[in-house]
């Protein structure tokens, strides 16, 4: 076998394993395709990759006579289905898995049910048409760039449950005017907020310790702030270039301002 027909035939072979890992899925109904968790559950994953329009979960599923309850939205397992327009997710469901949503730009509705207890890393990012999500008590923390890119988004609503706000989180969430953060948020990541521009009101509670790097960096419209007392710690540009800011509380406990916090709020 000479050199080019070598190479072919390991490029075929990679393709093909690829191809095996981005739709492996154990079967299909109504379709949907599922993967089993320790044979016991089902899980929502990829299949084709061609999910469109209204897709409704169910709780349960039989596969070869034995009945599946569904209790996860697998990774990837809905990504880049750019024709998927909203999706109804069973209360059987208790977790949504890394970039389970990601780069569903005309996702505009989707309900999260109080049995979701974990939203995975990245899972709704670039979800640009999505105006409002409620966030359901089950939930204690929103990931890694969870909503980043979510330009529609417009409305979000965090619940007591939640203890931390990851990092990018809500990044470039330009939609965004008003948000409220609950008494049991104790952590806010780097970036949460960044360059959400049309936020002009943000309270946070007397819950958090620290705001991190480049939190609200780059928040145009943000035209004042109150700094709780809890407050001990602000990450570096956490505020940088909020150009509307005219008013900051900055509490007396305040032990550590990093450098660049009120950078280019001119």
């Amino acid at each position: 076998m000479n050199k080019n027909s070598f190479a072919t035939l390991l490029l075929t072979l990679l393709l093909c394993m690829m191809s095996t890992d981005t739709f492996a899925y154990d079967f299909e109904v109504g379709g949907i395709y599922y993967n089993l968790i320790d044979g016991k559950a089902a899980e929502v994953t990829s299949g084709d990759n061609r999910y469109s329009w209204d897709v409704v979960i169910p709780e349960q599923v039989t596969f070869e006579g034995v009945v599946y309850p569904v209790v996860s939205i697998g990774k990837n397992a809905f990504q880049y289905c750019s024709e998927l327009l909203s999706v109804t997710i069973p209360n059987s469901v208790t977790s949504i898995e890394t970039k389970a949503f990601f780069g569903c730009e005309y996702l505009t509705s989707i309900t999260i049910p109080n049995s979701v207890t974990s939203i995975g890393e990245y899972a709704f990012q670039g979800c640009s048409n999505l105006t409002s999500i409620t966030i359901p008590n089950s939930v204690t923390s929103i990931g890694w760039q969870v909503f980043y890119g979510c330009t529609g988004l417009t409305s979000v609503t965090i619940p007591n449950s939640v203890t931390s706000i990851g990092g990018s989180a809500f990044y470039g969430c330009t939609g965004l005017t008003s948000i409220t953060i609950p008494n049991s948020v104790t952590s806010i990541g780097g970036s949460a907020f960044y360059g959400c521009t049309g936020l002009t009101s943000v309270t946070i509670p007397n819950s958090v310790t620290s705001i991190g790097y480049k939190t609200f960096s780059g928040c145009r419209g943000l035209t004042s702030i109150t700094i709780p007392n809890s407050v001990t710690s602000i990450g570096k540009s956490a505020f940088s270039f909020c150009t509307s800011l005219t008013s900051v509380n900055i509490p007396n406990c305040l032990t550590n301002i990093e450098s660049e916090t009120f950078n280019g709020c001119i």
